[in-house]
């Protein structure tokens, strides 16, 4: 009975010096933030915050639609934390950070550096690491976040999902969180990338409703490639090859397509199913540092524009061969052009390095942006046709034969 009563006293006085919920936040309290942007201003910082507007996420009733369920707010200051305390004498409610989907950061901004901004990123306790970054091409992030878009009703939603869709399609972007780019950032021997994005058509007209009510939209959100960083300074741009070049090298290809002229006159298309790339270092009486990348390559052939048996063993060995030309022609052109055009080393050869031969990086690091200039480097590639389609034959080949 003692006992009892001392467990007893003891869960009141529990009880009453740890109140639950005391550091509870109410929806109704806060200014969910979806999308953020930053850009470059003579103040400091110029801060964007799409922000979910919670009476309106249910608004959308069959095809009509009243209004979006965001509102954009901007503010300056001379830090990011003062932004968005001053963001407060305009948004009605406390900004709340844990659902961020994506971040957006100025071209402007990006190429004075970000390191800056990613301090404060990494350091708030509301922010996760999982979302997405992205850099404005040409443009302001601010301008980004006000474009309303099809398909999804939050705009925030449809660029993550973009992103993470084409990525795994198209191979010519890349979905780069914070942990990624910070984890870049501070390893020895790699340099970053982003994931560039601009607008395609006019600002005035994408941020009406109107845009998503037609068919055609007048205003879109288009990938760009990706942006170049050396340490946390963007210092240029990649077109589709070279950014699927960069992507193939890290390992980040899911899937792709691509395609490869006849042995007679057209072209044979091809959809990559698997790639998977390994790169190896050496050092040669020169000291100047060779690395080898090997690609490993599973496909099948999605459309044959010209006239071949596909039933010949000797024909698809032939397509095989004529593929893993190309890709060991391509991929070393765009290596070269990113090594000699930027000096960046955004695939990580100096990691590649640094992991065989420990003690001679020692004397590489410091002045790896110059010897990666003149690093030797080559490819070669390994493909395999799995699966040729339902038909065995061209289909212009079928009907041509009596």
């Amino acid at each position: 009975m003692y006992c009892k009563r001392c467990l007893a006293i003891v869960l009141v006085v529990c009880l009453t010096i740890t109140p639950g919920c005391w550091s509870r936040k109410e929806l109704n309290e806060l200014a969910v933030v979806m999308a953020l942007g930053i850009d470059k201003h003579e103040e400091g910082f110029a801060l964007s915050a799409q922000v979910l507007k919670s009476s309106e996420t249910g608004a959308r009733q069959g095809n009509s639609i009243g209004s979006l369920p965001v509102i954009t707010y901007e503010s300056v200051g001379r830090t990011i934390p003062d932004a968005m305390q001053r963001m407060l004498s305009i948004a009605p409610r406390l900004l709340y950070m844990s659902h961020l989907r994506v971040l957006v950061f100025g071209e402007a901004f990006a190429r004075q550096g970000v390191g800056d901004a990613l301090d404060f990123i990494s350091r708030y306790y509301q922010l996760r690491t999982d979302f997405f970054l992205l850099v404005a091409k040409e443009g302001s992030a601010t301008d980004i976040l006000r474009v309303a878009t099809p398909f999804e009703y939050i705009p925030a939603n449809s660029l993550h999902s973009s992103i993470w869709t084409s990525q795994r399609n198209w191979a010519a972007t890349g979905k780069i969180t914070l942990q990624h780019f910070v984890t870049e950032l501070k390893r020895d021997g790699s340099n970053p990338v982003i994931s560039g994005v601009k607008l395609h058509g006019r600002l005035e007209q994408g941020e009406s409703i109107n845009n998503v009510k037609k068919i055609t939209p007048d205003t879109l959100l288009q990938h760009a490639g990706l942006g170049v960083f050396k340490d946390d300074r963007l210092v240029g741009w990649l077109g589709e090859p070279s950014s699927k070049t960069v992507n193939y090298v890290l390992n980040q290809v899911d899937s792709t397509a691509g395609f490869v002229s006849c042995p007679v006159e057209g072209i044979a298309g091809f959809q990559v199913r698997r790639a998977e790339s390994r790169m190896k270092a050496s050092v040669q009486r020169d000291s100047v540092p060779h690395f080898h990348v090997l690609m490993e390559v599973e496909a099948d052939l999605n459309t044959v524009q010209c006239s071949i048996d596909l039933t010949s063993p000797a024909v698809i060995a032939d397509m095989e061969k004529r593929i893993e030309e190309k890709y060991s022609s391509n991929l070393l052109k765009h290596i070269t052009y990113v090594q000699k055009s930027f000096g960046s080393d955004v695939f990580g050869f100096g990691e590649v390095l640094h992991r065989q031969y420990p003690k001679l990086w020692k004397k590489y690091r410091d002045n790896w942006q110059n010897l990666f200039k003149e690093a030797k480097i080559s490819v070669s590639t390994h493909v395999d046709i799995r699966r040729i389609g339902s038909i065995i034959q061209p289909l212009d080949k079928e009907l041509k034969e009596p």
